[in-house]
């Protein structure tokens, strides 16, 4: 049975109570996964097997940038170190994610550093790669962190001290 948007308010989960809920729609993950595939077809387009190469260890260099710059934070976000975070490949968590509820106000902190460190980083490796790495570092790190920014977004107006609880196709806001 589907329970109301007035069910659902009222449910708990410990001393929490939900206050907001996004769920996340198979027509907007599909588009996501669609933007990856039309972004491999303008590699291999332009750059032949060469853009095949940098869409492919493009992916691979942005998990592995994202891993260090989320170990970072945590070292300066004592909190965060606290949770366990792990690597999905469902969409839309695509990547590093929480593993169970986090603080709303330390999920945003992360991934505001993720994503504006990543595109420093990215940037400083300017002289050394290619223009098909570049374009696939680029195109990856914001591909991976929009679903992510949308959930700030999406939560913006709500209180910082709640926690947050991802899953499959939707995102949770609890406070007590």
């Amino acid at each position: 049975m589907k329970q109301s948007l007035a069910d659902q308010m009222n449910a708990t989960i410990y001393q929490y109570q939900l206050v907001k809920r996004v769920i996340v729609k198979s027509e907007l993950i599909l588009s996501h996964l669609i933007i990856a595939a039309i972004f491999l077809g303008f590699q291999m387009l332009n750059y032949g097997m060469h853009g095949l190469f940098a869409w492919l260890f493009g992916f691979a260099v942005i998990q592995m940038l994202h891993l260090i710059i989320i170990v970072l934070t945590f070292i300066s976000v004592t909190e965060a170190a606290e949770r366990q975070w792990t690597w999905r490949i469902t969409p839309p968590w695509i990547g590093f994610k929480p593993a169970n509820d986090i603080s709303l106000l330390i999920f945003r902190r992360v991934h505001r550093h993720l994503f504006w460190l990543g595109l420093c980083i990215i940037a400083v490796l300017y002289p050394w790669t290619t223009p098909s790495l570049m374009i696939s570092l680029i195109s990856w790190h914001i591909w991976l962190i929009i679903p992510r920014l949308m959930l700030s977004v999406a939560f913006r107006k709500q209180r910082k001290d709640g926690v947050l609880r991802l899953q499959w196709k939707e995102a949770s806001y609890y406070h007590r």
